[in-house]
């Protein structure tokens, strides 16, 4: 189980955005309620809009991956019990190594039944280039959890804008690739 004191933050963590190598408020004022399998409410998620995703990119540089792969694995328990929470058979296996196409900076696009061993896998190998992460948002509080370990270790490597498919729309339309991997992994059986 995550700890009381992340689930009881969890509206606050899911209202901002890791941009720049800090945690900063949204430009946008879109909210969108977050509810796990149980259909109870996690919190509301704050959408980024084309600014956010302007900021985003504008604040991303190359990073660095050395120590994402030991904070990651600190914290695959977690990770796990939050992904049942949010719905998701995911054991948090250890992290998936990722090729990813071109050079440069990119944009991470991942459904909410993304195996997170894949995600860390694939931020690990985008952090040295610069990656802004979307997330859906049925992710969204995993996806906080393991930007908080993994985007300060990543000297700016690692953007998170959370939101709906009009924020991804929005980071697609900012010019840099886009990566979106199909999910893996099947939600949970009720």
């Amino acid at each position: 189980m995550p700890d009381a004191l992340f689930l009881a933050e969890l509206n606050e963590r899911l209202f901002v955005h890791f941009v720049a190598g800090r945690w900063r408020a949204p430009l946008s004022d879109r909210l969108l309620a977050v509810r796990p399998f149980d259909g109870d409410r996690m919190g509301r998620l704050a959408c980024g809009d084309a600014r956010d995703a302007g900021r985003a990119v504008a604040g991303l540089r190359p990073g660095r991956a050395e120590g994402l792969a030991e904070a990651y694995a600190a914290l695959r328990p977690r990770l796990a019990a939050l992904r049942v929470l949010e719905g998701f058979a995911d054991p948090a296996e250890a992290p998936v190594p990722s090729d990813l196409p071109g050079q440069g900076p990119l944009v991470l696009l991942t459904a909410g039944a993304e195996p997170v061993a894949r995600l860390a896998g694939l931020l690990i190998a985008a952090a040295p280039r610069g990656v802004v992460w979307k997330p859906a948002p049925a992710a969204a509080a995993s996806a906080h959890c393991l930007v908080a370990a993994l985007g300060p270790l990543s000297g700016g490597g690692i953007a998170l804008v959370q939101g709906d498919h009009a924020t991804g729309a929005a980071l697609m339309a900012a010019g840099l690739p886009v990566v979106s991997p199909s999910a893996r992994s099947p939600h949970r059986p009720e």
